[in-house]
C-alpha cells in the first residue's frame, strides 16, 4: 500500500509539472489545463482554481456512465481534485523561471512536458490507489462498452480542445491557449501514458497494468 502510494503521489506531481511545463512553452497549455486556461484569462482567478472544476465536471460524466459506488468514488476523486489544485499552482510557479528563449527551446519543453504528462497520467492509474475523474470517466467506459486507455484518454484531450474553442470563439473572438503545443499534448500524452503503463507493468509484474 504505501509503494502505490509513492507512485499516486509521484504521478500526481509529474502530472502538475508537465502541464505547467507545457503552458510556460508558451506554445499553448495542456489539454487538461486548456478550458482552465480560458477561463483563468476570463477572470483572472488561479488556474488551479479552474483545473479543480474540470476535473468535477468530469467526475459528474463519470457518475453518468457507471453512477456505482457513487459515494466510494467522490470520496476518493473529489479530495484529490482539490489537492491536485493546489498543487498546479505551485508547479505553475516552480516552472515559472523556464522561459525559452527560441522556438526550438519551446518545442522541446512541450515534449517534455507531455512525457510528463502521460508518466503522471500511467502512474495515478497504475497505483489504482485513486485517480483524477478523467481518467476515472475513462476506465468507467472500458468496464461498461470496453476499449483501449490510451485511445480513450486521447478523446477525453480532444474533447477538452474542442470545447474550449468554441468557448473561446464565443468570448474573446479568437482562439486563446490553442495552438500547436496543445496538439502535440492531445495527440501523444495518452500513447505515451499506455506506454508508461506497460514500463510500470514491468517494474511490478505483480500489479498489471490496464492495458
Amino acid at each position: 500500500m504505501f509503494t502505490r502510494f509513492l507512485i499516486f503521489f509521484f504521478g500526481l506531481c509529474t502530472l502538475s509539472l508537465g502541464i505547467a511545463t507545457v503552458t510556460h512553452a508558451g506554445l499553448g497549455t495542456g489539454t487538461v489545463s486548456l478550458l482552465a486556461f480560458l477561463l483563468t484569462k476570463l477572470t483572472g482567478l488561479s488556474m488551479g482554481f479552474y483545473v479543480f472544476l474540470t476535473n468535477v465536471f468530469f467526475f459528474v460524466l463519470q457518475i453518468m456512465v457507471n453512477h456505482k459506488n457513487f459515494w466510494i468514488k467522490a470520496v476518493k476523486q473529489l479530495p484529490i481534485c482539490f489537492v491536485f489544485g493546489m498543487i498546479f499552482d505551485v508547479a505553475m510557479m516552480v516552472t515559472a523561471a523556464m522561459v525559452p528563449q527560441t522556438y526550438t527551446q519551446q518545442v522541446l519543453m512541450v515534449l517534455l512536458g507531455t512525457t510528463l504528462t502521460g508518466l503522471g497520467i500511467a502512474s495515478m492509474v497504475f497505483a489504482r490507489l485513486a485517480i483524477l475523474p478523467p481518467e476515472g470517466l475513462v476506465l468507467s467506459i472500458m468496464e461498461r462498452w470496453g476499449g483501449s486507455f490510451g485511445h480513450l484518454r486521447m478523446g477525453v484531450d480532444v474533447f477538452l480542445v474542442t470545447v474550449t474553442v468554441i468557448l473561446s470563439l464565443l468570448t474573446f473572438g479568437t482562439i486563446v491557449g490553442l495552438r500547436e503545443g496543445t496538439l502535440i499534448t492531445a495527440v501523444c500524452s495518452g500513447q505515451i501514458a499506455k506506454v508508461f503503463l506497460k514500463v510500470w507493468g514491468k517494474i511490478f509484474p505483480a500489479h498489471r497494468p490496464i492495458d
